[in-house]
């Protein structure tokens, strides 16, 4: 997959993704996104939702996905988890790392094939490289 290839990939899929996600921080919960393409494919917004029955809804997201001033992808992401909106910019295809604020966090966002995405957390609360702490594998529904 190209690295600008998950912009227009998104945009042209767009829909409702559900399904099944675990990780150390999280623990096992149902994944919920609405994936929406807008200013004519220039942007996407990703509105992305965690539940478990322990916890109810415990991760609320509203991400949007777009190409940046110098043409590399970012995606902004607002969630109560972060001081106010971050920018994760895309360092690898499908890999978005911010190194603004305390902790050092990456975003995987993969499309392994027609109607999945696979969307994944990466943290670490020390000075260790981030690790894995969510990740949730969506298929679309609607």
């Amino acid at each position: 997959m190209q690295a600008e290839d998950v912009l227009g990939r998104l945009a042209n899929a767009t829909g409702v993704y559900r399904g099944r996600g675990d990780g150390p921080e999280s623990g096992p919960f149902l994944g919920r996104m609405a994936v929406a393409s807008i200013v004519r494919g220039r942007a996407v917004t990703l509105d992305y939702e965690a539940t478990n029955d322990h916890n109810g809804l415990q991760h609320v997201e509203h991400t949007v996905l777009v190409a940046g001033e110098a043409g590399r992808l970012e995606l902004h992401v607002a969630c109560l988890e972060l001081p106010g909106v971050v920018r994760f910019t895309q360092t690898k295809p499908g890999e978005f790392t911010a190194y603004e604020g305390p902790l050092v966090a990456r975003i995987i966002l993969r499309l392994p094939q027609p109607g999945a995405i696979s969307y994944a957390w990466w943290w670490s609360r020390d000075e260790s490289e981030p690790r894995e702490q969510s990740r949730a594998e969506l298929r679309r529904t609607g």
